[in-house]
């Protein structure tokens, strides 16, 4: 074999080797940010208090729901900052659980909208969630459901409590919880009747909490349309109702 002939063979096996590493490399990052972007255990886990452990303890067991709905906000000022990985709602509960989670460029894209002074630490609670409710007031009329209209919608909001915060590599998790006890509604009794159209969670940066103003961020959680998916507790979450493991 020519020394030329050598040469091009090495060479073939070189980019053949380049190659094959550049696509391992590809995939090694598509894996990381799969396994990154999960979220962490004690998000998943259902956040217990008395509301809970009653309705659990009343039937022997707890049925919760969700719905697919987009996950992350896409609007123009705001695309790619917050996403929801987890909206649960309890019915006998009375109660909706949501895990918000945003990343650190989120925190940085804050400093630029607010014009802060200096970066917050990613430990620092940040944002606050409200939900924002729409009820049909006219439901012998479904051709005004996809507006919020006085007379043909009552509207409402119910504040949250933040109870647990967590971090995962590029990603910061805060989970809330809504009871709609002290907001003066019925979750089951809204859901039975079919007159509710929407649920909105409403981000706000914590500095900035004018509830009559656009969020910082909206992503909806229930639609009148959309199917529910039933959500199972898992063994640890039975254990924390049975052993009362407040949040």
């Amino acid at each position: 074999m020519s020394r030329v002939s050598r040469g091009f063979k090495i060479l073939g096996w070189l980019i053949k080797f380049l190659f094959v590493m550049l696509i391992a490399a590809i995939c090694g990052f598509l894996l990381w940010r799969i396994f990154s972007s999960s979220s962490p255990d004690s998000m998943e886990a259902l956040s217990v208090n008395e509301s809970v452990v009653e309705a659990y303890e009343n039937d022997g067991e707890l049925y919760l729901f969700r719905q697919e709905q987009a996950s992350i906000t896409r609007a123009e000022s705001n695309a790619g900052y917050f996403s929801v990985t987890r909206a649960a709602f309890i019915p006998e509960a009375n109660q909706i659980q949501v895990v918000l989670r945003y990343n650190n460029s989120t925190i940085k894209h804050l400093v630029e909208d607010y014009s802060l002074e200096t970066i917050p630490e990613r430990s620092e609670d940040l944002y606050d969630v409200s939900l924002f409710f729409s009820v049909d007031l006219t439901p012998e009329n479904t051709e005004d459901n996809a507006t919020v209209s006085e007379g043909a919608t009552r509207t409402f909001r119910c504040s949250s409590r933040l109870v647990r915060r967590d971090e995962k590599n590029l990603y910061n998790y805060r989970m809330f919880v809504f009871d709609l006890d002290e907001c003066g509604e019925d979750l089951a009794a809204l859901l039975e009747s079919g007159h509710l159209l929407a649920v909105y969670a409403d981000v706000y940066y914590v500095e900035d909490m004018d509830l009559d103003e656009k969020a910082y961020g909206t992503l909806c959680l229930y639609d009148y349309l959309t199917e529910t998916e039933e959500l199972k507790l898992s063994s640890d979450d039975i254990k924390a109702i049975k052993e009362r493991k407040y949040d």
